[in-house]
């Protein structure tokens, strides 16, 4: 039985109120309630509006990433932070599509080696140094399917695959916007060397991968419409304000992928692009002196602290992992074999490499599957855009694939795995991607972007 809109919205009226009462009890803060109070609403919404719920998870995902840590609920010992809060809701949307789906779960590319990997983190939980953590990480990597599984049933082609682009690139507003005002004011992430903007998000190197995702699908959009459509101009003049952005980060990392794809797509496809960008660098180089050393810094990357840093890092974490080398210390836990063997002033914890982290937190038999994901990932983008007929979609399948060749290059370096703004993002699209490869050789003929 279909539910009205005035009955649908009563409903949510009538959850929040109890939503409110249940607050009082438990005493948190506004903040909590009131971060609490949305995400059931989307929720709820995500039940009768799926893919409008879906658009308001993207867009808030990105625009509250700093507050990931917060606890919304707090019982004794016991608390629930807006990191989980959001990443349960994403799952149990997505198991709500998927059940509504389970006919076509067969045509899902990708779907035996997510299971595969998942399935043994899950095992892996039980035998975990620190099971709370593992059961954390475990449902972040999970949120991570989860919208693969949502971009799959959700954007099929056509329109909806145009909302699902324009949804992450309008996700992109409130972060930029944040960054840009940071560098105004004076606000930047200051690291120890230099000031850097770092957005709404936890981090100037999470948000600087994020502008890469973003600039890229801008730029593919600006590319792909045709020339008499005044839109197209909207998405190259966006670019700039999202370049800028990914420069003031000075993440050297998301700089070089960006690079990368640049000059990929330059060699395959468009020429132009690729002239374009280095007469403009060139001029940045020349006008930023701050730019002009970050880049030189780069000419002696192996040299600079950063690096050397890195490299004592990945050699000590690389030891660890030999104490538990087939099935690791549990998802989640290198930070905590890390930090237990290195001494605080050495500095963060993280592995910054996402390769190590995974053969620390779940063995070479974790390293093992998630190398095949990706390997299979990179595949079926390879081949849909050897195989797909129709232009636009065809561009499509060669900028993921370049962007995830740069993104799983850049993951060496950096906790890109722990970017769950940009994560999620980016597997929705892939999902999205994935449907249409699966209706390749039905010969469907749907637009990706119109």
């Amino acid at each position: 039985m279909s539910i009205k809109k005035p009955e649908f919205f009563a409903l949510i009226a009538i959850v929040l109120i109890g939503l409110f009462l249940f607050s009082l009890f438990l005493a948190p803060s506004a903040l909590s309630v009131f971060l609490l109070a949305i995400v059931l609403a989307i929720l709820i919404l995500s039940f009768f509006y799926p893919r409008l719920a879906f658009i308001a998870l993207i867009v808030l995902r990105t625009a509250t990433d700093f507050l990931t840590a917060t606890d919304i609920v707090k019982i004794g010992d016991w608390s629930l932070n807006f990191t989980s809060l959001m990443g349960m809701t994403v799952i149990l949307f997505a198991l709500h599509i998927f059940w509504q789906q389970k006919k076509e779960w067969k045509q899902i590319p990708l779907l035996m080696n997510w299971l595969l990997f998942l399935g043994l983190a899950f095992i892996l939980i039980a035998v975990s140094i620190s099971p709370a953590t593992s059961l954390v990480e475990f449902l972040r990597w999970t949120s991570f399917f989860s919208l693969f599984i949502l971009g799959f049933f959700l954007f099929r082609g056509g329109q909806q695959s145009t909302v699902l682009i324009k949804t992450i690139i309008i996700s992109s507003f409130i972060p930029m916007a944040t960054a840009l005002w940071q560098a105004g004011t004076g606000q930047e992430f200051f690291d120890g060397e230099r000031w850097r903007v770092a957005g709404t998000f936890t981090h100037p190197n999470m948000l600087a991968f994020y502008m890469v995702f973003v600039a890229t699908l801008a730029i593919f959009i600006f590319l792909t419409l045709r020339k008499d459509v005044i839109q197209r101009y909207f998405y190259l003049l966006l670019a700039i304000p999202l370049i800028s952005v990914l420069v003031l980060t000075y993440t050297r990392g998301a700089w070089l992928a960006f690079l990368l794809i640049i000059l990929l797509i330059g060699i395959f496809r468009f020429r132009i692009l690729l002239g374009t960008t280095i007469i403009v660098i060139g001029l940045l180089y020349l006008s930023a002196p701050s730019f002009q050393l970050r880049v030189a810094s780069m000419g002696n990357l192996l040299n600079t602290g950063s690096t050397v840093w890195r490299l004592d890092l990945w050699r000590d974490a690389w030891g660890y992992a030999q104490n538990n080398l087939v099935l690791g210390t549990g998802p989640g836990t290198s930070p905590i074999v890390i930090g237990a063997n290195r001494p605080i002033s050495l500095g963060s914890t993280e592995a910054h490499n996402d390769y190590i982290k995974v053969i620390l937190e779940t063995g070479l038999f974790g390293l093992t599957l998630y190398l095949a994901l990706i390997i299979s990932l990179l595949w079926n983008l390879w081949r849909g855009w050897i195989t797909e007929k129709w232009p636009r979609r065809k561009l499509l399948f060669l900028f993921m694939f370049i962007f995830s060749l740069a993104f799983y290059a850049a993951s060496i370096g950096d906790n890109i795995l722990k970017d769950s703004s940009l994560q999620w993002s980016f597997w929705a699209l892939v999902g999205a991607l994935m449907y249409s490869y699966s209706q390749i050789k039905n010969d469907k003929k749907d637009m990706v972007v119109e």
